[in-house]
């Protein structure tokens, strides 16, 4: 069987765009893509609670689609866990911490995590825990935030 020039540049085009569309997200273990020029100190303080075995990390991704790049980090666990984390986060001088609750999915096409954690390098003083309100493993009656102090 023979194949054109032409239906070989276009399986060509098509491959090499989608590798890059792809290109733009990987995968990370239990670390952050700090700036260069982040605080070390800071940059130490929250990979110590990330790298924490007590945390039950999952996977994590970098991306970098403009116009932010950024880290995601997804956690399972109990409420217990979920209060632990938040409070060990809290407690990382220097970084603020949002808190947003959302609907994730656990079905056939996807199955959201307990929780995740996501470093953006556009609000690279700012950490937040997004955490899913559909997680079996979650009670959030139960849940127990850290004291957020007045700004």
């Amino acid at each position: 069987m023979r194949v054109s020039k032409l239906t070989i540049c276009i399986l060509a085009g098509f491959l090499f765009s989608s590798s890059v569309a792809f290109g733009l997200s990987r995968e990370i273990g239990r670390d952050i893509e700090f700036p260069k020029d982040f605080d070390q100190q800071k940059a130490r303080a929250i990979l110590e609670v990330v790298r924490d075995k007590k945390f039950d990390f999952r996977d994590g991704y970098v991306s970098y689609w403009p116009p932010d790049w950024g880290t995601r980090l997804s956690f399972v666990g109990d409420t217990t866990s979920l209060t632990e984390f938040l409070a060990a986060l809290r407690g990382v001088q220097g970084m603020g911490l949002r808190l947003v609750l959302y609907d994730g999915r656990d079905d056939e096409g996807r199955r959201d995590s307990a929780w995740q954690l996501y470093f953006s390098h556009a609000h690279p003083d700012q950490l937040t825990v997004y955490v899913n309100l559909k997680a079996k493993s979650l009670d959030l009656s139960k849940l127990k935030l850290p004291d957020w102090p007045a700004a």
